[in-house]
């Protein structure tokens, strides 16, 4: 291969000759060193600025991680010049702009590892493995690519959401990670849930009485950040949440009434009730929900135009109509999971009356707009405080004690944290990945740019809200 072809390969300047290249097998790998040097006839003095030819003497010879081509580890010889100024007597060394300053890595390696570092499956460690640098080496170039990402954000969107996530950093167990849902970017991750703190954190933003929305679950503490710090906005109850405590209210009346059958764990009832796949049949929704149904018509839509193959597959049909494989008499046979799903219900009253008290809040959320939204849930209240089953009425108890947050997200379709618990996923991965941070900061920057996927600050003007 021709030295020109070696230097396009290698992403070298013109300014750089190439004096030689050997190939060494060390340990089973095949190695690369590449000799260079300059083949400038003149430098510029970083003194006066003026044009010098003078060589004074030549530096040993340096050793330069660069990159890793097809498999084989490349390393630059570097063997620099020393030159003298003819104006002002000054000696310096010529500079090649190959490597990071004060470090043995070539710029492309650096650019290698930041990006790398955007990837929340590489540790640091394996980067440092990678490049046959020092993790240190790895943190050192990563902050130095975050110097533009501030400490914290003063300008805040309109509507905004937040939630913990537990990191387990020098800061404490939980971590506050404030997000644009619109928009679907993270804002900041705050060192901590305390209300004090937030309190303090968030009277430092300069357009906080323009926050018009505010989305979290239902936490008192929150609450009252909000009504102190964004006196106009409205609070949210994300859609999520507050479904959970319908939830498990019927995941408690089915666990109760297991464990009404404990004398007879070998009985029919007690492992129905107990069986995992049934757990879910309960749970599962009958019906489609509002992204479900989002989904299906912009399929049907695709369709009509030609732009897809087939219709969109009918949920109700393909699913509770759909067989699953269930032990009876010593043998698997198949039935409807529809089927299946009747024969739990069956097996009691008050668990078939706590299921549709389930099913009718589900829908009320799927289908009522936001007009009707209260009447419709103060009726839902009504029918589980009629009920008698202790565990709905708890369930609607809160209900009722968040009844006016909880109107509220049917203002609008958007207003969920489900971006918040996916970046929450996200940050578990990172913090799986790594087995931990212990450096609250180092852990907030290295989030911040897998979830910007890039070492910009966030820029909310130029951002375009997603309908």
């Amino acid at each position: 291969m021709k030295k020109d072809d070696i230097r396009k390969i290698l992403g070298l300047d013109d300014s750089i000759d190439i004096a030689n290249v050997e190939e060494s097998n060390e340990n089973g790998k095949l190695i690369k060193y590449v000799y260079i040097k300059s083949n400038r006839k003149k430098v510029r003095c970083p003194k006066c600025n003026n044009f010098t030819h003078r060589i004074h003497d030549y530096l040993k010879p340096s050793k330069v991680t660069y990159l890793n081509n097809s498999g084989i580890e490349t390393y630059l010889i570097v063997r620099k010049r020393r030159f003298e100024c003819e104006y002002c007597n000054k000696s310096f060394t010529e500079e090649l702009n190959l490597t990071v300053k004060r470090g043995s890595i070539s710029y492309a390696s650096k650019q290698l590892i930041l990006k790398d570092m955007m990837n929340r499956n590489k540790t640091i460690e394996e980067i440092a493995s990678d490049y046959k640098v020092s993790s240190d080496m790895v943190r050192n170039i990563f902050l130095d690519g975050c110097k533009n990402i501030p400490d914290r954000i003063d300008i805040l969107p309109e509507v905004i959401s937040f939630d913990e996530t537990s990191t387990r950093t020098d800061a404490g167990l939980y971590s506050f990670i404030l997000n644009d849902p619109l928009r679907r970017v993270t804002l900041d991750i705050i060192r901590t849930r305390n209300k004090d703190f937030l309190i303090k954190y968030f009277k430092k933003v300069k357009n906080r009485k323009s926050v018009k929305v505010v989305i979290c679950d239902l936490y008192k503490p929150y609450y009252e950040v909000v009504k102190i710090c964004f006196p106009n906005a409205i609070f949210v109850a994300d859609p999520f949440h507050y479904t959970r405590y319908v939830l498990d209210g019927l995941d408690k009346v089915r666990i109760r009434l297991m464990h009404s059958y404990e004398n007879n764990k070998k009985s029919y009832e007690y492992n129905m009730l107990k069986n995992r796949v049934n757990r879910k049949l309960l749970l599962k929704s009958f019906n489609e929900t509002k992204s479900e149904t989002k989904k299906r018509e912009k399929k049907e839509v695709m369709y009509k135009k030609g732009r897809a193959r087939k219709m969109p597959k009918d949920k109700f049909n393909d699913f509770w109509y759909g067989v699953m494989k269930v032990k009876r008499n010593n043998k698997y046979v198949e039935i409807f999971r529809l089927d299946r799903l009747h024969e739990i219900l069956s097996i009691n009253n008050e668990l078939s009356l706590a299921y549709s008290l389930k099913e009718e809040f589900l829908r009320i959320t799927i289908n009522v707009k936001y007009e009707n939204a209260k009447e419709e849930l103060k009726k839902w209240i009504k029918k589980c405080n009629d009920s008698e089953i202790s565990e709905m009425i708890n369930a609607a108890k809160t209900i009722d004690n968040w009844l006016d947050s909880i109107v509220n997200s049917f203002i609008d379709e958007r207003y969920s944290n489900g971006f918040t618990e996916a970046n929450n996923n996200t940050i578990d991965k990172i913090i799986g990945a790594a087995y931990g941070y212990k450096n609250f900061e180092f852990f907030r920057l290295r989030a911040l740019v897998i979830l910007h996927k890039s070492y910009a600050p966030v820029n909310l003007k130029n951002l375009k809200i997603k309908k």
